[in-house]
């Protein structure tokens, strides 16, 4: 479990926040629970040896400010120009395709939940939409790791 994002930026924090709540539950062991900030390509690390990713991050995604979606990079296409991998351009889309053809995702399973963000601002605290949503996309998550400990 991997959230991406910067906590001083209001929604754009969405994905720490999302983890720090997921690490408090009670899971099996071989959950990591990563508060990865905005890494760049370093994200490349948290990639190996890994059989599942759940990436939590706040975007433009389309849809109402506080509403999440659930999908898969190959679901998607970015439409972010490639510029560079700084801290400030980066594009989890990208970097996935950049990563697989680096031959770092291999067989596995990414994921990838999205709010939409409501504000990008400097504040620690979320909008009160991406507030709302927190609980709703936490319960989400969890019965998904929760499934996937049944078909484990």
């Amino acid at each position: 479990m991997i959230g991406l994002g910067n906590f001083l930026l209001c929604d754009e924090g969405f994905g720490l926040h999302a983890v720090e709540i997921l690490r408090k539950k009670k899971y099996s062991s071989d959950i990591d629970f990563v508060d990865a900030g905005t890494p760049g390509m370093n994200l490349l690390h948290q990639l190996d040896e890994r059989r599942k990713i759940i990436f939590i991050d706040a975007g433009n995604c389309g849809l109402e400010p506080g509403e999440f979606t659930r999908f898969k990079p190959g679901d998607v296409i970015s439409l972010k120009k490639d510029k560079n991998y700084s801290l400030h351009e980066f594009d989890l889309i990208s970097f996935l395709k950049t990563a697989k053809k680096l031959g770092k995702t291999g067989d596995i399973d990414i994921v990838i939940y999205c709010i939409q963000a409501s504000e990008i601002k400097m504040s620690q605290e979320l909008s009160s939409e991406a507030k709302k949503t927190l609980p709703i996309l936490i319960n989400e998550i969890y019965n998904e790791l929760e499934r996937g400990k049944s078909n484990a």
